[in-house]
């Protein structure tokens, strides 16, 4: 391997770059709602996301245990509620993302246009639950053995390694992060999730793409609506 990245990339030549770093971006204060009007849709996809976090904030694992327990997998209370107790849709999760800068924290899941209203609903008071109740034990548990348990499986995959020790050089992270991970995902409380829920979950800005005629009545008590055409054109203009 070393000789072939001798004879391929040896004559590379270094020469400085200038750092670019894009101006501060804050969060938004209140929660408002952007309908992408799609006339003759037969279902609504939903997203309600904020800013999350870099992923060097001390939040990240914490984040990621939260999210584990709101729409991780089909283990999520978004999966388990819209899905398997309400029947709204095929499936509903949440992710975020982490890089230098902050990235986004979303929650998703796409709906037939009759059950918009109960869905949506049902996926912000998820969120607002996992944000002012405790995450009880025994749920609590199950995503964080989860998650060290999926760890320890991606050892095996010598990729994955690879990804894990670029992480740590690209973004700093300490020689032992990954060493640490499993125990410090285990360390997580109820009172950091909520803690980490409430900070990172505030004000939801919510994107609904659907059928405006079926639709925009049920979205405005979710908070003020603008509406755009899929060209992303404000509406009426």
């Amino acid at each position: 391997i070393a000789a072939l990245l001798a004879k391929y990339f040896g004559g590379w030549k270094d020469h400085p770059v200038r750092s670019v770093r894009p101006a501060q971006v804050s969060g938004p204060t209140a929660a408002k709602v952007y309908l992408i009007d799609r006339p003759g849709s037969v279902q609504t996809n939903i997203v309600a996301g904020e800013l999350s976090l870099r992923r060097t904030d001390p939040d990240f694992i914490p984040l990621q245990v939260a999210n584990r327990v709101l729409g991780g997998g089909p283990t999520g209370r978004l999966f388990l509620e819209l899905r398997e107790e309400k029947g709204y849709t095929y499936g509903a999760f949440s992710y975020f993302t982490a890089d230098l800068y902050p990235g986004a924290f979303l929650a998703l899941t796409e709906v037939r246009n009759a059950v918009t209203d109960p869905a949506l609903h049902d996926l912000l008071g998820e969120v607002e639950r996992l944000r002012t109740q405790s995450v009880p034990g025994a749920e609590l548990d199950e995503a964080r053995r989860s998650m060290v348990a999926s760890f320890a499986l991606s050892l095996e995959q010598p990729e994955r390694l690879l990804t894990y020790w670029m992480t740590a050089k690209y973004y700093g992270l300490p020689d032992d992060y990954w060493d640490r991970y499993p125990a410090e995902v285990a360390r997580v409380d109820p009172v950091t999730v909520r803690r980490v829920a409430d900070k990172y979950l505030q004000g939801l800005q919510v994107v609904c793409v659907g059928d405006a005629k079926q639709i925009q009545g049920a979205l405005a008590k979710y908070g003020p609506v603008e509406t755009y055409d899929v060209e992303g054109r404000p509406a009426g203009k």
